[in-house]
């Protein structure tokens, strides 16, 4: 039977360790805003990792970044190549090590602010789009409406000073189940679908300190 969870509970270092200590020869694959990472471990290290389009290494050294994701370990899958060779203890802190002294890349700052937007309660899908309409992460699929919704904002801005008026911070669209929720994060668009029986108001208080970061 698969061993299946999310980052929250289980770390991946932790996930890592685990399954070398065992000596598995497993399949670890991680879904996290539409993308798919995977892992391979042989008689108990790492041996191959993928997360489009980085192989190795790099590969593994990204997804130590995630704070949440989906994962599901395979036992018994062996590996479509060796891209890793060296002993997975090794490998585990030169990673954690590079975690700590890399230049975090835009995709990595995108992953992390929506990682803290779908830890506030009451927030159900988050997305972050840019002024152009492209969908920088998401952790769904993200339809033609919300990008619509997003540029509702834009459109509501360039009003606002047309008129001579301060911009809003923040726009917020109502229906019976829940509510959008739109606001700008350095130059990007943040779309929120939030439940309505959350208070808003304390909501945008944790979704300011997020986006503040």
């Amino acid at each position: 039977m698969a061993l299946v969870g999310n980052l929250r509970d289980l770390k991946l270092p932790n996930l890592i360790q685990l399954n070398c200590m065992e000596k598995n020869t497993a399949k670890l694959t991680i879904e996290y805003a539409g993308k798919y990472g995977f892992i391979y471990f042989q008689d108990g290290n790492v041996v191959h990792a993928e997360l489009d389009p980085e192989i190795g290494e790099e590969a593994l050294f990204k997804m130590l970044a995630l704070q949440e994701g989906k994962f599901r370990v395979e036992n018994d899958v062996r590996p479509p190549v060796i891209s890793i060779n060296i002993p997975w203890n090794s490998l585990l802190l030169k990673g954690l090590h590079h975690l700590d002294t890399m230049h975090i890349s835009d995709e990595s700052k995108h992953l992390h602010i929506l990682s803290m937007l779908m830890n506030i309660k009451g927030v159900r899908n988050a997305a972050l789009i840019d002024t152009e309409g492209t969908v920088l992460a998401s952790n769904t699929r993200i339809d033609n409406s919300s990008v619509l919704t997003a540029f509702t904002f834009l459109q509501v801005e360039k009003i606002s000073t047309l008129m001579g008026r301060n911009n809003p911070g923040f726009i917020s669209l109502n229906s019976n189940q829940s509510r959008s929720l739109i606001a700008y994060y350095k130059q990007n668009l943040v779309y929120l679908d939030i439940e309505n029986k959350y208070q808003l108001d304390t909501i945008l208080v944790l979704i300011g300190q997020v986006l503040s970061v």
